[in-house]
């Protein structure tokens, strides 16, 4: 059953997985005006991010001198991403360790046009599966202008972060997936097996494989191939277990139940830091709800050592 859903996942899913370097985390930071606001809220703002191991992330500091009218999106060569992009870099650092990061997006918030402005910048990247958990020394990112650090970040090492990808992400997200939905749809990336993605027009029904994709599941037991892949079995699996629970609305449309839960088939990362999580649909109970325009009346969590991350879908009796 493994191999045959994987088959079907990589033959259907094939254009998405080519571009997967669109499905990245390109977060806008809201523009800047005399004061800049570093925090807000009941806690005092923290120069750490937490992150898993193949991470792929936005990370947005103060400080980069540099200016970015526009933002950039690099487009992978045959030597893959660059790893500096308009005199900027980043770079990852734990211990010994020191890589310089492919950079896939890099942005500013915008600043008025007079008066003091501190612009965010914002970088596109993933964390090396380099990060170790178990190390005694701490991680960071460096970002550099030329030769100079401007910046520091340090990276807080967890074993997963999980992110379903959803079409709201201001992320750059690959566009032809997206195409029908309403103006401002927020939908999350979780298709059928034939490719097009699960929504209230294209229901998905009980007892169906689907594949949900997602950023942060963390270590994986080997290496993905350099040139991948001519067979499923070559994808690298997660090396911790997740597992997907599944709740319903109740035919009042306003109460969520518990309504089943199961181990996926599996978790694998297919590329760029990017997982599917294939599953299976359990069965529909009598007093499910129906679907309201977007709005699902199936959720499903997935959820791995240190966090969870779901989508609401909709799901015919």
């Amino acid at each position: 059953m493994r191999r045959i859903m994987d088959e079907l996942v990589m033959t259907n899913l094939a254009r998405p997985l080519s571009c997967s370097m669109f499905l990245l985390f390109s977060l806008l930071a809201e523009g800047q005006t005399g004061i800049t606001v570093a925090g807000f809220g009941y806690r005092t703002p923290s120069n750490s991010i937490s992150a898993a191991p193949g991470q792929a992330m936005a990370v947005s500091v103060f400080g980069v001198p540099a200016r970015i009218p526009n933002p950039v999106f690099p487009v992978a060569m045959m030597n893959g991403l660059p790893t500096e992009v308009e005199g900027l870099s980043v770079t990852f650092v734990q211990g010994p360790i020191s890589i310089p990061l492919p950079i896939r997006g890099v942005q500013q918030s915008s600043c008025p046009g007079t008066g003091v402005c501190s612009p965010a910048t914002t970088f596109t990247i993933q964390i090396p599966y380099e990060l170790s958990l178990d190390s005694d020394a701490s991680a960071t990112l460096e970002v550099r202008d030329a030769a100079t650090v401007v910046a520091q970040v340090v990276v807080k090492p967890v074993t997963d972060a999980i992110h379903v990808i959803n079409t709201c992400d201001q992320t750059g997200t690959y566009p032809g997936i997206a195409s029908g939905l309403p103006a401002g749809a927020c939908v999350p990336i979780v298709t059928h097996a034939s490719g097009p993605l699960v929504t209230a027009s294209a229901p998905t029904k009980p007892g169906e494989i689907l594949v949900m994709w997602a950023y942060g599941l963390g270590a994986i037991e080997h290496p993905i191939p350099a040139i991948c892949c001519s067979s499923p079995d070559q994808l690298p699996l997660a090396t911790q277990p997740f597992n997907i629970g599944f709740t319903y609305s109740d035919a009042s449309g306003t109460t969520f139940r518990r309504l089943a839960q199961e181990i996926p088939i599996y978790a694998g990362m297919v590329g760029e830091g990017l997982y599917q999580v294939p599953f299976v649909v359990p069965d529909a109970p009598t007093d499910l709800s129906t679907c309201a325009g977007v709005k699902g009346n199936l959720r499903v969590l997935v959820s791995g050592p240190n966090s969870s991350d779901g989508a609401d879908l909709c799901v015919e009796p």
